[in-house]
């Protein structure tokens, strides 16, 4: 993440929380070094953004203190609302946290006469809630965004256990389950893998830089999912 997006974020972190965030959390969350962490928060003190707190203390913004605010309609936080409702089904930890960013950062912006945007009137039931997931999904999108090749340890649907190299491209929520789409290095042709029965995953140094558009364009095709409502890639 660029320095600029970085520090945006901490103060996003810092506006949104209720008690003192140590720079291991906030270091956690952003997925950087706790030195990084020091040396923004620094950056942005010397900018007159008010920050308080120290090391090994923990940090907190002072009230008072607010950036440019996204302007949106109604409709477009109650779509934005419901998306990010929809995303807590998914299982995807990492996503139900960011989700959780977006909604703190909608909140503080909503008028003072309108309810708190948790006390929304519309409601996503969680029936169907997708199984949990073996490993952890963020690995799974940095390696799409990142053109990553992946080692997985698989376990099909009859309990056998394989091994495969696989250059993943995208990611499928549906009501039940989440698939992993990739091309299989094994099989030479593009296979898909439930969340839920990955028993390991490894990021491998090699990648496939600039291959990921044309191989989605095949995998759209090969599969005919142009027009099929019934997934949602995230990459």
């Amino acid at each position: 993440m660029p320095n600029s997006g970085r520090m945006f974020e901490i103060v996003q972190l810092l506006r949104a929380a209720h008690a003192p965030l140590t720079a291991d959390h906030i270091a956690a969350r952003l997925e950087v070094t706790k030195r990084t962490v020091y040396r923004d928060i620094a950056a942005l003190q010397s900018a007159r953004v008010p920050i308080e707190g120290a090391a090994g203390i923990g940090y907190v913004m002072r009230s008072g203190f607010d950036l440019p605010p996204l302007m949106f309609t109604p409709e477009e936080i109650e779509a934005i609302t419901v998306g990010l409702s929809l995303i807590a089904r998914t299982g995807d930890t990492s996503l139900r946290e960011a989700g959780g960013t977006v909604m703190a950062k909608i909140g503080a912006i909503r008028p003072a006469h309108e309810p708190p945007i948790d006390e929304t009137h519309l409601l996503v039931s969680p029936w169907h809630a997708i199984p949990d997931a073996t490993v952890d999904l963020r690995v799974l999108r940095r390696a799409i965004r990142e053109e990553r090749k992946l080692k997985l340890s698989y376990r099909n649907g009859e309990g056998i256990s394989t091994t495969r190299i696989v250059r993943p491209i995208a990611v499928i929520y549906y009501i039940e389950g989440v698939l992993l789409a990739t091309f299989c290095e094994l099989r030479q042709d593009f296979r898909h893998f439930r969340h839920d029965r990955i028993e390991a995953c490894e990021p491998l140094d090699s990648t496939f830089k600039g291959e990921s558009a044309p191989l989605r364009k095949s995998w759209r095709v090969s599969r005919a999912l142009f027009d099929d409502p019934r997934f949602a890639t995230s990459h």
